[in-house]
This record gives C-alpha cells, structure tokens and sequence, in this order.
C-alpha cells in the first residue's frame, strides 16, 4: 500500500498531507490497517519516504472523521467504531445526495439528460453481464454527473469531501452480484425523476437507494 502512495506523490501535484491521508483512509476502511492497529509515526514516514509532519496532519485529520483515536503517551491506534463512522457519513452523504438529486430535478437541460442516458444504457448493458468493475465506474460517474446538474458547488465538494466513504460502500455493495440488477433498477428510477422534473421524488430515491447500499455493506438485514 505505502508503495502506491509513493507513487501518487511523485507524480501528482497534490499536497502529500492530502495523499498520506487518502492512503491511510482507505487502508483502514478496506482493512488493510485493522480496529486497534498501532499506526506509529516514524514507521508510517519511513515506508511513505515522508516526514512525520505530513503523517501527523493526516492522522489529526482521521481523528477528526473517527477513524483513528490517539492515546496520551501511547499513540494513536485505528478506531474499533470504523464501521460506525462509516455509517453516519454515508447517512450524511445519502442526504447531500438527495438535495443534490431534488437540485438536478429542478435544473437539468435536454443535454444533461442525454449524459444521463448515455451513462444508464452503459449500465444496462454491464449489469446483463455481469462486469463489476465497470459498474463501479459508471455508477461513480452516475452520481458524479448529478452533482454536476445541480450546480451546487458547496454539495459538489462536500459529497467529493467523503468520496473515499463513497467507494467503500459501491465495492463492498456490488462485490454481490446478486445486487447488480436491484442497483441498476434504483439508478434508473434516479434517472426517470430527474428527467420527469421530480425534485421529490429524485430525492427520496436516491436517498433510499444510498442506504440501502451501506446496509449491503455492513451486511444489515433490510427492513
């Protein structure tokens, strides 16, 4: 892992702090970094060829989102609540989502519509075969577009802000195949209140569709 992010700071010109953290965060949601793991400075600067600066305003960072907690004189240790920051955010998320989908309802021209279409068909088309990968790309690129159509800059960043949150929830979720088709069903009922100027209705579906997805993910029994 810490060789990817040596990579991502070499070739990229976002801060380090930025990548150390991103780095960090997804090794601790996919399990790379287990609840209780002892995340020490100086062997966290060493493997990412960093100085505990960067690795420090990261770890402060992930306090902050609860995802690491830090023990006076002892050091600063993944959460055993992981799973529960997990959840609220994505209740947090679903909400922005769902302001964002009442917004894109209300704004969207013929040409957003078209993008919309052309997005759902390439959906259809890897959900009857089965192509995980690309559902998760295109589904990405689904929810990346409302925000777009809303053109809420505050919504567009601070759905961006938990975007990590995001991809956990999609992996785990349409790592089920048996998912594909249900997902694909909600990202065309999304679509068709958008395109029907349904602001209600866009938001109530994409708010469902979000919390049922973590409920996937943390492998809850719906209700």
């Amino acid at each position: 892992m810490e060789s990817e992010i040596n990579k991502r700071i070499s070739q990229q010109s976002r801060s380090v702090r930025d990548l150390i953290y991103e780095g960090l965060k997804e090794a601790i949601l996919n399990g790379t970094y287990e609840p209780g793991f002892h995340l020490r400075e100086r062997e966290l600067s060493k493997q990412f060829q960093v100085s505990t600066t960067p690795i420090k305003e990261a770890l402060r960072q992930l306090g902050k989102e609860g995802l690491v907690v830090t023990q006076p004189r002892k050091g600063t240790f993944v959460s055993k609540s992981v799973m529960s920051s997990v959840e609220e955010i994505t209740w947090a998320r679903a909400a922005l989502e769902g302001v964002a989908a009442r917004l894109a309802a209300i704004k969207r021209t013929d040409e957003d519509l078209k993008k919309l279409d052309s997005i759902i068909k390439r959906m259809e088309q890897f959900t009857g075969e089965n192509n995980t990968q690309k559902l998760r790309d295109y589904n990405s690129e689904f929810h990346h577009l409302i925000c777009q159509i809303a053109k809420n800059d505050y919504i567009a960043n601070q759905v961006e802000a938990v975007r990590s949150y995001d991809q956990f929830v999609r992996k785990k979720a349409l790592s089920d195949v048996s998912e594909h088709d249900r997902a694909f069903k909600d990202h065309y009922l999304i679509y068709a209140k958008i395109k029907e100027q349904d602001p209600d209705g866009a938001e109530e579906v994409i708010r469902n569709h979000i919390n049922r997805s973590l409920k996937i993910a943390l492998n809850k029994k719906e209700n």
